[in-house]
């Protein structure tokens, strides 16, 4: 992949069309749907540090929807496996990368994943996890309480995401500041109450964002994220999905994210992807913004996925670490 031109090579991304035939709450927790059918679509990966349509540094998140920053962590690749150092030392730096980056006053890391397997489950567009299986039970034993949780440390690790998708909508945004953690909420009163017509209250931005770093330099499965203002909305599918909270009695609340359906694949989108990203090429890409509802010039999100390469099937497989971020000014 190199890195000298704006094109730096072709790649597989999956459009899918969902399978809501089995109903949210039988699905594990964090868990999409099978889908009916799948259309994977070769497209060029363009190097976001040399195309000029791509605006860099900060403001680069309200315009295509992501940037990269340099960052170095404090943990080395032995760390990361160990310990609480996770929470203890990254989780913290993510928080100061992130309000200094984005502005915000209140930065939340409410989840991160460790990914450090191929991506074999994700070429089955049939598959998804049941209610109750083991993952289940670990995403349980992992979460709770006002802290972020940690997975993909003490397991085989998640698997890199073949298919096109975007984590949050804005409404998965809103029932996550209302419902995932105590802390979170509280964070977000103000705007809730405003929100909810409160008198007095005054509206408040808040956003949802995903902080991306690979753990060694990347080989396979790399991270493509598309420019937001190359993304047509009727192609993103909203789909609900189970999610854990300390706030509401049953435990669990209903997330929603994007998937990405085949209507992009003749819709012009542009994707990109960084060469040789390294662990101190940091990707933020966002999820979902408030501020996107009243003004069209920001970004509302980031369709992103991991494409298939050519010619790499031998390289040992990605490993990455992903924080999703609450944000609020």
């Amino acid at each position: 992949m190199p890195g000298v031109d704006v094109k730096s090579v072709r790649g597989m991304v999956r459009y899918n069309v969902p399978d809501d035939s089995v109903r949210p709450e039988d699905r594990g927790l964090f868990s999409g749907p099978a889908h009916k059918s799948a259309v994977d679509a070769d497209v060029d990966l363009y190097d976001p540090t040399t195309d000029p349509n791509i605006v860099q540094g900060p403001e680069g998140l309200d315009v295509q929807g992501f940037t990269y920053v340099q960052h170095k962590s404090a943990l080395t690749l032995e760390q990361w496996m160990s310990g609480t150092n996770v929470e203890e030392t990254y989780i913290p730096e993510v928080e100061e990368l992130v309000k200094k980056v984005t502005g915000g006053k209140t930065v939340v890391v409410n989840h991160l994943g460790i990914r450090k397997r191929t991506a074999a489950n994700n070429t089955n567009p049939t598959f998804y996890r049941k209610a109750g299986d083991a993952h289940d039970q670990a995403v349980k034993n992992y979460a709770g309480g006002d802290k972020a949780w940690v997975s993909g440390r003490q397991d085989a690790g998640l698997e890199p995401a073949r298919f096109a998708h975007c984590d949050y909508t804005l409404e998965g945004l809103k029932r996550t500041a209302r419902y995932c953690r105590k802390d979170i909420k509280a964070a977000a009163q103000e705007a809730l109450d405003a929100e909810d017509g409160k008198e007095g209250a005054t509206p408040r931005r808040y956003a949802a964002y995903s902080v991306w770093r690979p753990l060694k330099a990347v080989k396979r499965d790399p991270l493509a994220v598309a420019d937001w203002r190359t993304t047509d909305i009727k192609s993103l599918a909203p789909i609900e999905y189970r999610a854990t909270s300390n706030v509401v009695p049953s435990g669990e609340y209903m997330l929603e994210l994007y998937t990405q359906t085949p209507v992009a694949k003749e819709s012009g989108q542009r994707w990109y992807c960084k060469p040789n990203q390294t662990p101190d090429d940091v990707l933020i890409l966002k999820f979902a913004d408030t501020a996107a509802a009243t003004d069209p010039s920001i970004s509302g999100g980031c369709a992103h996925c991991s494409p298939a390469l050519d010619g790499v099937d031998e390289e040992e497989p990605r490993m990455s670490v992903e924080a999703r971020v609450m944000v609020f000014w």
